[in-house]
């Protein structure tokens, strides 16, 4: 597994972000509209859609917040976290109507790892595969419905102060209208009658709702915790003399995993039921474009909206591991990659801020320019000869050419054992379509510059000691 991984994240080569953080090619989103790169930092998460991983059913935003973000049909083991799966088993029931004895369905949770049954804590046997398991009751659920309730109020107080505030303030003209226009009066006013109640906006005396807040507050019943000066005394023979039996007691894990019983004992645990999975978007927020958005479906993998860097920037990769040298120029081949449906133009250039981060290596670049055919599935790869004859390459600078990718090779001169960072500019074209003031049929080119940095400190050969 970790080879298969190795082959998708290639964490060597990393690209800087339009926030100055460096991620790999496959962490970053690029847009197309502002033409820079995303990283996770510099777009706005979007909750589209809540599902259960296990059952594949979607869930409405607002039956999952009355779930507490819970799937009510599945179950995860509280020993091994894995799934629960049902064991039907049938039993004979007296029938009181006419005395005679019929069979039924009964249903356990069982798990197929550890062997943890819904019976081991005392749980009845259900008649419905799903929906009637019971529910534990929290000691202090009532509580914590109090203090949400009571903090609802308080920050709705808070709300209104504040927009009461800008109001007296007016240090933008058409805020009242716009309070009208948010609570949907305005249309079914007079023009004379809006005035007015602009101009009691305007002085602060139009808030009626802050009274039944302040109301709603004092009525309340909020019961403040009270700290005491005294504590319980510590049970000594129950946590140092007594003898400690690790299949019996629970782990911080199993703990954590039910935080509102906190079971010290196994004998106390209950099912987990499974949380939701949540399907999001990414916005951009410089645009407001989004760069990625999911189907709803719970079952289907595919994007409406997938602008992932990688579809659209040239992969650089490192051809064949080198072997550096102190003070001696040496080799360093790479690979690039087009992944543009177009042929595009890419050349190399120097930055003298990450030239200066990495000056503790010396980097010769390539000064001509390279074209790189399109990508093409369908194009037989056999074709490196011809490559070269066709666009006259240097063979000492241009190692093959197969389809839409290419190998340069790189002068580099390892000045440190401790550290070999290379950074240098990626200057290529983009085109795209469809863009304002444009026709549909015609594209328009833009020139990107992008910053590289590779690590070439596991490469370095050491002196012998």
């Amino acid at each position: 597994m970790a080879k298969v991984r190795s082959v998708f994240e290639n964490n060597s080569v990393l690209y800087e972000c339009s926030c100055g953080l460096k991620k790999p090619l496959t962490l970053v989103y690029f847009c197309r509209h502002c033409v820079k790169l995303r990283c996770k930092h510099c777009v706005s998460h979007e909750v589209d859609s809540q599902y259960c991983q296990h059952c594949l059913e979607y869930i409405p935003t607002i039956d999952a917040k009355l779930k507490k973000n819970r799937c009510a049909s599945c179950y995860s083991c509280p020993c091994c976290t894995h799934t629960l799966s049902t064991k039907v088993s049938v039993i004979q029931v007296k029938n009181e109507a006419n005395n005679q004895v019929v069979s039924k369905k009964t249903y356990v949770l069982i798990c197929g790892f550890c062997k943890w049954t819904s019976k081991d804590v005392g749980i009845d046997d259900q008649f419905a595969a799903s929906g009637g398991w019971p529910e534990v009751e929290v000691p202090e659920a009532k509580r914590i419905d109090t203090l949400f309730e009571y903090y609802k109020i308080v920050a709705q107080k808070e709300k209104i102060e504040k927009e009461k505030k800008r109001i007296v303030h007016g240090h933008r003209p058409g805020h009242a209208i716009h309070l009208l226009d948010k609570y949907g009066i305005s249309a079914s006013l007079s023009p004379k009658v809006t005035e007015t109640l602009r101009a009691k906006l305007y002085s602060g005396k139009f808030m009626s709702s802050g009274y039944s807040v302040d109301k709603a507050i004092n009525d309340a019943k909020y019961e403040p915790a009270v700290a005491t000066d005294t504590c319980e005394p510590l049970n000594v023979d129950l946590y140092y003399k007594q003898n400690l039996n690790c299949n019996t007691e629970s782990t911080i894990e199993q703990r954590l995993m039910q935080i509102e019983l906190q079971p010290s004992n196994v004998s106390g645990f209950y099912p987990n039921s499974k949380m939701l999975s949540v399907k999001r978007s990414l916005r951009c927020k410089q645009c407001d474009h989004n760069l990625s958005k999911p189907e709803y479906n719970p079952s289907s993998i595919k994007f409406k909206i997938r602008l992932s860097a990688y579809y659209d920037i040239p992969e650089i990769r490192i051809y064949r591991p080198p072997n550096l040298q102190l003070n001696k120029p040496c080799a360093l081949d790479l690979t690039v990659k087009n992944p543009a449906q177009y042929k595009m133009h890419l050349s190399f250039l120097r930055d003298a801020k990450a030239l200066h981060d990495c000056c503790n290596v010396e980097l010769a670049l390539p000064q001509q320019e390279f074209v790189l055919a399109p990508n093409d599935d369908t194009l037989d790869l056999d074709v490196e000869q011809s490559e070269h004859l066709k666009h006259n390459d240097d063979s000492k600078v241009v190692n093959f050419r197969r389809g839409n990718k290419i190998g340069i090779r790189f002068a580099v001169t390892a000045l440190s054992e401790n550290l070999c960072k290379i950074a240098f500019c990626v200057k290529h074209d983009f085109v795209y379509n469809f863009m304002q003031g444009i026709n549909e049929k015609g594209t328009q080119h833009s020139w990107i510059i992008h910053k590289v940095f590779i690590d070439l400190t596991p490469y370095i050969k050491k002196r012998e000691t």
